[in-house]
């Protein structure tokens, strides 16, 4: 056997263990890191190179004369740092291939395309984890641009509609009286008054409007004006007390625990939306029960109708703004009580809920923590 071939023959565990060790580095750069891996590399092909010439000059298996033999050594050790970094370069050469390929699909707005999990660098894992949450952010952007959108178009649908009928009524009534074809006194002051609520109506929703877009949290929270919880509730009863009586309605109170407890002033405007909404949907001759109670520091606030309640759709909707009950949106009302009423309580740190089901009559309980009720300055609302 010639010299050459026995020392292919000496380097060949010696290549085998180059190998795994290549191998053990293609898996270890997804934690040492691509920079850090390519030294390592560069160091072992060096040293390895040193080694084999000084092992096999050791052994007397080489001479240092002999050129081949030294060029046989050295081109072996650089193949093996060649191979190595071959193998360690796949696994990036692979992630940058699919990094470039979900660049390219996010461009042609293909949104859902992702990384994942890249076993590759931690360099090259970042960057896949940054692309991957700034597509996330990228879609989630445009899915509220879409719902944003959606509502404004809800909005001025509600809007046009609600304004066109009292709009519509005093344009009738104006032309009517300003065309003689009315001009007897009484009918002229029917006119009159039906002129007035459909101006009432128009206020009451330019108003509603008005409080939607003053309604923030921090400015709610910071308001240290309180009421006292029966002088709210007070108010709402007597504000629909004539619609009550018209139909016959019942409207009771029970405020127990809570009768001289205080309340954000806020809280008044939202049991004013409640109980007119109580009272609007319970037919004739029904009840609206009001209830306050403190329940472990919190107020929690309750108004029951005996109406036909609400199914589980509605439940969902009922605090959207401009949503009725009423498909034909045929009763009083901006449709923006129950969205204010929501609004203020979560402002104010609180929980609202409507619970019913058809035909049992619907159950709205709002919930205030004391920091937020109970802990007014006890200077009243005018």
């Amino acid at each position: 056997m010639s010299e050459t071939l026995r020392i292919l023959a000496l380097i060949g565990p010696i290549t085998v263990a180059t190998g795994l060790t290549a191998l053990v580095a293609s898996r270890l750069v997804a934690r040492a890191g691509l920079a850090a891996t390519m030294i390592a590399i560069a160091v072992v092909a060096s040293l390895v190179t040193v080694i084999d010439l000084v092992a096999l000059n050791h052994f007397m298996l080489i001479s240092p004369s002999d050129r081949i033999e030294v060029v046989l050594v050295a081109g072996y050790s650089l193949s093996a740092g060649v191979a190595a970094a071959l193998i360690v370069g796949h696994t990036t050469t692979r992630a940058l291939t699919r990094i470039t390929g979900v660049a390219r699909r996010l461009g042609e707005n293909q949104l859902d395309a992702r990384v994942g999990d890249l076993r590759a660098s931690p360099e090259l894992r970042q960057v896949g984890t940054a692309l991957d949450l700034a597509a996330q952010r990228i879609a989630d952007l445009i899915e509220t641009e879409r719902r944003t959108e959606a509502a404004r178009r809800d909005l001025m649908t509600s809007i046009s509609h609600d304004l066109r009928t009292p709009l519509a009524n005093l344009r009738a009534m104006v032309e009517a009286i300003d065309d003689g074809v009315v001009d007897d006194p009484g009918i002229v002051r029917e006119y009159s008054a039906q002129m007035l609520r459909s101006i009432q109506t128009l206020v009451a929703m330019v108003e509603d409007l008005f409080d939607l877009s003053q309604v923030d949290a921090a400015a709610f929270r910071t308001d240290a004006r309180s009421i006292a919880v029966a002088d709210a509730v007070r108010h709402a009863v007597e504000l629909c007390d004539h619609d009550a009586r018209a139909k016959s309605i019942g409207v009771h109170t029970d405020l127990t625990s809570a009768a001289d407890a205080r309340c954000s002033a806020k809280l008044a405007r939202v049991l004013d939306s409640l109980v007119d909404n109580a009272v609007r949907y319970t037919p004739t001759g029904g009840s609206v029960t009001v209830t306050a109670t403190t329940v472990n520091g919190a107020l929690e606030l309750s108004v029951q109708d005996s109406g036909v309640g609400l199914t589980g759709g509605q439940r969902d909707r009922v605090f959207e703004p401009f949503w009725r009950g009423d498909g034909s949106r045929s009763t009083r009302g901006s449709g923006l009580g129950l969205t204010l009423a929501q609004r203020i309580t979560h402002a104010l740190g609180g929980e609202i809920h409507a619970l019913s089901g058809p035909g049992g009559g619907s159950l709205f309980r709002v919930v205030i923590p004391d920091d937020r009720s109970l802990q007014g300055s006890g200077v009243d609302a005018q």
